[in-house]
């Protein structure tokens, strides 16, 4: 009776060693404090745009502004709310602040938004997965898995993902068009102030 007792529990013990282990190692596997400013440009390297990326465990907010100081002035941020599953675009004008919330797979909403995929988002591994890595490069002073989406004769689409988890860097072009989307500074183990991740009041949300 008492074998069998030994055997059940050392059976449970392993059961949720394998639930519980994965998910604690993976919190450890990669920063979840940073910020980061990306830079984008064409393949002449003219610059196109540039967005600032803010992360306190899991919350994040990606924020940019187009024409700064001019009567056309706009800024977009990206707010995520990871534990809740939701995000928010929030476009904002001199006159008007628009808002949509959004609800399901984040990495890929995320992604289309701001050209910066974040695989702990949830990567289901449609999009990366093993089989694409193409091995390692350091892009700003740091070891990336390089992912191969597509090429060609001349060039192709890679990303370049730090700690198999944040894009550095993003390329789609050939030798004579596309862009080029990389991260110009990367400061991990900031504790970016919660103020940051409070959606303003004043927004017209269009859906939510």
């Amino acid at each position: 009776m008492s074998k069998n007792i030994t055997t059940i529990l050392s059976s449970a013990f392993l059961l949720l060693s394998l639930f519980l282990i994965p998910a604690y190692s993976q919190n450890n596997d990669f920063d979840t404090k940073y910020t980061a400013e990306y830079v984008m440009k064409d393949i002449r390297g003219s610059e196109l745009g540039r967005l600032k990326l803010y992360r306190n465990n899991n919350k994040l907010r990606f924020s940019k502004t187009e024409n700064k100081g001019k009567d056309d002035e706009i800024s977009t941020d990206v707010y995520v709310f990871k534990d809740e599953n939701k995000a928010y675009l929030i476009t904002s004008t001199k006159k008007i602040k628009l808002g949509f919330g959004h609800s399901s797979d984040l990495m890929t909403f995320v992604g289309m938004l701001t050209g910066i995929y974040i695989l702990d988002l949830g990567n289901d591994g449609t999009i990366f997965n093993p089989s694409i890595k193409s091995g390692t490069d350091i892009v700003l002073g740091r070891e990336c898995f390089k992912y191969t989406i597509m090429t060609a004769p001349d060039g192709g689409s890679f990303y370049w993902m730090f700690q198999d988890n944040l894009m550095l860097k993003r390329t789609a072009a050939t030798s004579t068009d596309g862009t080029i989307f990389e991260a110009i500074s990367y400061e991990p183990g900031i504790d970016v102030p919660e103020s940051m991740f409070v959606l303003p009041a004043d927004v017209q949300f269009v859906d939510n």
